[in-house]
């Protein structure tokens, strides 16, 4: 039996040209599945102006939209880009959210985003300490607020007034919401302030461990969320096969985002293109749920948080790959 919860996150990406409508109903599609099948959680991605060809820049309406066609499946955003917004606005709809969703809110913040979004904001690409510092004032902002007003803090960024907040965050609302954690930085905040703590699929076993300890050590006592994303078949050749085309689309992306080096020549077979940093997870669903068990052997979790749906994989056998891992014997 596996020792941790499985998630999916998804980023609603789809070339520019795709009506957003027929992104939306895929996704919805992946977590009405997911829900049947037991997943705990669903994450969705903000992304503003097609940024990492995302089609979603409000992740919260997406999530209360899919809590009316789903039963149990905690849901949320993966992340909210907090340091586009005001706090305050942030603090007040995730609280109406939370209500009207029953409490099945799992609400995701980070402090990042990229230097397009943030200019669309007016806002200019900081330094971490500074972008650290702000984010760690405006989830201060949030909780106090989410405490209903009362003692607001200090802050060079944010002056709130007490006041009355309404409506009244649920008690267990903060301690069900989590933070993107990228760096040893983010991991202290997370520990400090009381949050959950997920991390993206570009970091390795390694760093998944060193951020751990920074945020244990820095108080942090709640959930851990490690994340990979995973293609399945029937068998791992199969899964090969149907795994190809988009891993190499998702390979050349990030070549051209940057965040493979441009003097590097593609990988000819799937293990090198697996690698890190795309740290793809492709086989049977008994091959992928021993790497996910290999991996938290490594470094401990309580989530898997698994990205299921690419560019370049046929939207029936997303689902058939969902339904494979959530069926297979771990």
């Amino acid at each position: 039996m596996a020792k941790f919860s499985i998630g999916v996150t998804d980023h609603l990406e789809g070339p520019a040209d795709r009506a957003s409508k027929e992104v939306y109903r895929e996704v919805a599609e992946v977590v009405e599945l997911a829900d049947e099948l037991g997943v705990r959680y669903a994450w969705f991605s903000e992304h503003h102006a097609h940024a990492h060809e995302g089609h979603l820049p409000t992740p919260l309406l997406f999530a209360v939209h899919m809590a009316g066609r789903t039963k149990q499946i905690h849901l949320g955003t993966a992340i909210i880009c907090l340091n586009l917004h005001h706090p305050l606005d942030v603090a007040e709809q995730t609280a109406v959210a939370d209500v009207l969703t029953s409490g099945r809110m799992a609400v995701g913040f980070g402090s990042g985003s990229t230097p397009e979004e943030f200019g669309l904001f007016g806002q200019n690409v900081t330094d971490e300490q500074e972008r650290h510092g702000r984010f760690k004032s405006a989830l201060k902002v949030i909780q106090s607020v989410w405490r209903g007003g009362e003692n607001p803090p200090d802050s060079p960024w944010y002056q709130l007034p007490v006041h009355r907040a309404l409506p009244r965050a649920s008690q267990d609302l903060a301690s069900r919401c989590w933070l993107a954690v990228n760096s040893a930085g983010s991991a202290r905040i997370a520990g400090e302030l009381g949050f959950n703590m997920m991390f993206s699929h570009l970091r390795t076993p390694a760093q998944y461990r060193e951020y751990s300890l920074f945020y244990r050590a820095s108080g942090g006592r709640g959930l851990i969320a490690a994340n990979r994303p995973v293609i399945v078949g029937t068998t791992d050749e199969d899964a090969y096969a149907r795994a190809e085309p988009a891993l190499r689309k998702l390979w050349r992306r990030f070549q051209r985002e940057g965040k493979i080096a441009a003097e590097m020549s593609e990988p000819r077979d799937i293990a090198g293109l697996c690698a890190h940093p795309i740290n793809f997870i492709v086989g049977s669903g008994e091959t992928v749920m021993r790497e996910l068990n290999a991996l938290h052997a490594e470094s401990p979790f309580d989530v898997a948080n698994l990205e299921v749906r690419w560019d370049g994989l046929d939207h029936a056998k997303v689902l058939d790959s969902l339904r494979l891992l959530m069926t297979a014997d771990d």
